[in-house]
């Protein structure tokens, strides 16, 4: 321990008297440095026991003159100095706790004081990250709330929103502070609600909503988090102004859009925006944008963590939904002609995106809440799918929130939903395809006139005259994202509502699935370069979509299974692992379907009599001398031989109808050409309820050895002069039948 604290002193004393000496030693050195403090753990032993008294010493010193040089760094002349300042700083504090817990209410103090300086954006970037970091670090310490967290957070909110307006190039940075100094102390934050508020919307009026995505969609988190800090309403009052607010945001923009009033008799709340613009041609547009941005900010607040109860106005966030969803319907087929409905077709994705991402928090914000209001989405879902504007991204989107609704609530949304619908989804997955025709070169013996012999088929024996196949037929296929997103969807509705698809459908979308499938086995397609390195997730897809449909089959359609298995036993030597994994587990999955077990058989209930017989065979094999064996082969034994003699028994019983059937075949004229019949003894009548060996001992022993007086079938006589080769020849394996092969040569004989 005493050279590993040797160590780490000698390391901090060389960095602070050497690297750290002036500012042209930091400017050439701060990299070195915080290599080296990231790297080794210099600030692990304070405090350490086993270590002598000298060394603790020297290590002491040596840490106090390090927390000197960066606490003089941070309060430095220059923009390098005192960016190698904050960087140490931070990672000093997080290297050791117990610097941290002696240095934080200085180390804040001079962090706060970078901020209100002019400096340039490096050092404020780096600033207000370790302000973060401390108060993150020191949030859920008791001692630390009345010294650090009371003090020092609200005059770090002021400072904040006052650099803001001076560097708008750091506005990201700040929207995240912000945003978790109002989550972490909702109470602190309430003298800056306002502020914090106003800076928000500035960026919430749809101006930047086209260039900088990101930006809103922080200032909506922002938003969303100061609507539960609270202030002179409650946190829930506050949430729910906001959401109405926001909602009445959204139908001024449609109302505007559509050139119409509100219906309601009331003026709806709106957030203290900008005017929309004079000119139709920009205010459109710009109402678009709004509506984007009003959009991000009902997704903030319905995924906001809450600490108490909110009731969500679901009503009214759905009608919002829907109305967004009907715009480019109305204005197609309105009959106004107004020059203001030419721009509508332009902005349809934006609009109709905005409605399917609300949609899609509800179910992911509600979960089994919105089964009341599953109608409402399917009337939705079904006016976006009229797809007046070809858009693939808009496709997508519609697929993806087919595809969430359907594995959330299954046929309780499926039922509402139109069969169009079902049929668009499928036809989705229909790439695009283009044929390339095998192209043939024929050699030049076959083009010129051959004097060559021919053969009896007629067809010439030359060696050179065949065709000559230069490239196989091929198809090009064009795979984009609106397909992978229909494959998603085909698979949730394979998946959890198969009986959905008619038999028709079904047999189209597995015999869709099976080609592209086949198509890639045998290396029938040919793509770009760029699309054959990203069709790994389409293949799975496909592969996925496969197993399904065998795992739940339509039972009025013909059985895949035979393809199904040839393409997933193709599939495993894909060179993607993810597809041979899919391919793996279906094979597994399907092959209780293929080779089908009986189910584990119950057994009686133990009984006396089972425990007794348990006990005397495991007796027996315990028992492992010759004569238990041989007792145990003998029982066999005289078992088969008792089942033998039975069987001989029957024999010596049959023989004598045997042999009186031989008889009366020798005595009877042979057609030359007869169908043998199995010949069955006749029993009488008063004989016929008895036992079948009986039957059989008794008519066996009534029957006389000579031929009886009366035939059981009326023939003729046979005739005067029968030679005795004749008789053996006839008699020859009588009791034998005669198999005459179809198409054999004795049948004709």
């Amino acid at each position: 321990m005493d050279d590993k604290v040797a160590r780490a002193e000698r390391t901090l004393s060389l960095l602070t008297t050497t690297f750290l000496a002036n500012t042209e030693a930091v400017k050439a050195n701060i990299s070195l440095v915080l290599d080296t403090v990231l790297s080794q753990n210099l600030f692990a032993y304070i405090d350490a026991t086993g270590v002598s008294v000298e060394t603790a010493k020297r290590y002491t010193s040596a840490v106090q003159k390090w927390q000197a040089r960066i606490n003089s760094l941070v309060t430095g002349k220059t923009s390098e100095t005192r960016m190698a300042g904050v960087l140490l700083v931070k990672h000093t504090a997080l290297q050791s706790p117990q610097l941290l817990s002696e240095n934080v209410a200085k180390w804040t103090t001079s962090l706060l004081g970078v901020l209100g300086k002019a400096e340039v954006m490096p050092v404020l970037i780096a600033t207000l990250q370790t302000l973060l970091a401390f108060i993150d670090a020191v949030r859920d310490v008791p001692m630390f709330y009345r010294d650090i967290i009371s003090a020092q957070v609200p005059r770090m909110n002021q400072a904040i929103l006052a650099m803001v307006d001076k560097n708008p190039d750091l506005m990201s940075q700040v929207l995240e502070v912000l945003d978790r100094s109002a989550t972490w102390f909702p109470t602190l934050f309430r003298p800056s609600i306002d502020k914090a508020e106003a800076l928000c919307l500035r960026l919430l009026d749809g101006s930047d909503m086209r260039n900088s995505p990101e930006l809103c969609e922080q200032a909506a988190k922002c938003l969303a988090a100061l609507s539960l800090a609270g202030g002179k309403i409650t946190a829930e009052e506050r949430w729910f102004q906001c959401a109405q607010q926001a909602m009445g945001t959204i139908q001024q923009c449609i109302d505007h859009m559509m050139c119409t009033g509100s219906d309601a008799s009331e003026p709806a709340q709106q957030f203290a925006l900008p005017l929309l613009a004079d000119d139709f041609a920009v205010s459109i547009p710009q109402a678009a944008d709004r509506i984007s941005a009003m959009t991000e900010v009902l997704i903030a607040l319905l995924t906001q963590p809450t600490h108490v109860d909110i009731p969500v106005p679901v009503d009214g966030i759905l009608g919002i939904a829907s109305r967004l969803a009907m715009v480019p319907v109305r204005a197609g087929s309105s009959k106004n002609a107004r020059s203001e409905y030419d721009l509508i077709p332009l902005l349809t994705p934006q609009i109709q995106r905005a409605s399917i991402r609300i949609m899609a928090v509800l179910a992911i914000a509600l979960g089994s809440h919105m089964q009341p209001y599953l109608s409402a989405v399917a009337r939705a879902v079904t006016a976006i799918n009229t797809r007046q504007v070809v858009s693939p991204a808009l496709n997508v989107a519609l697929h993806c929130l087919l595809q969430l609704y359907i594995e959330r609530y299954g046929y309780g949304f499926v039922m509402h939903l139109p069969y169009d619908l079902v049929v668009s989804t499928a036809d989705d997955i229909c790439v695009q395809q283009k044929t390339k025709a095998a192209k043939v070169t024929m050699t030049a013996s076959e083009s010129a006139p051959s004097s060559k012999k021919r053969g009896g088929n007629g067809k010439s024996r030359g060696p050179n005259t065949f065709g000559v196949i230069e490239s196989a037929q091929a198809t090009h296929i064009h795979w984009d994202d609106t397909v992978l997103a229909a494959l998603k969807t085909v698979l949730a509705l394979l998946q959890h509502t198969p009986t959905v698809f008619t038999s028709a459908l079904r047999t189209r979308v597995d015999s869709q699935v099976l080609t592209l499938l086949m198509l890639f086995a045998i290396g029938g397609m040919e793509m770009p370069f760029a699309s054959r390195q990203s069709d790994a997730p389409h293949r799975a897809l496909l592969y996925r979509c496969l197993e399904a449909s065998i795992l739940s089959p339509d039972p009025w359609q013909k059985a895949i299974l035979p393809h199904a298995v040839s393409a997933f036993s193709a599939g495993l030597a894909d060179p993607s692992t993810a597809v041979r994994d899919v391919c793996a587990e279906a094979l597994v999955t399907i092959d209780p379907i293929i080779h089908s077990r009986l189910p584990a058989q119950l057994r009686e209930p133990d009984t006396k009599e089972n425990f007794s017989n348990e006990n005397q065979v495991s007796w027996m094999m315990s028992d492992c001398d010759n004569t238990s064996i041989d007792a145990v082969l003998s029982g066999v034994q005289a078992d088969n031989q008792s089942d033998d003699e039975d069987d001989k028994k029957m024999q010596v019983a049959d023989e004598p109808v045997v042999e009186e059937v031989k008889r009366f075949k020798q005595d009877t004229i042979v057609p030359p050409v007869v169908k043998k019949s199995t010949v069955v003894p006749v029993v009488e009548a008063r004989e016929y309820n008895k036992p079948l060996h009986n039957q059989t001992s008794q008519q066996s022993a009534a029957l006389p050895p000579q031929q009886p007086t009366t035939s059981l079938f009326n023939t003729p006589a046979p005739p005067a002069q029968t030679s005795a080769a004749e008789v053996s020849d006839n008699n020859d394996d009588d009791d034998i039948p005669d198999i005459v092969m179809e198409g054999s040569d004795s049948e004709y004989e």
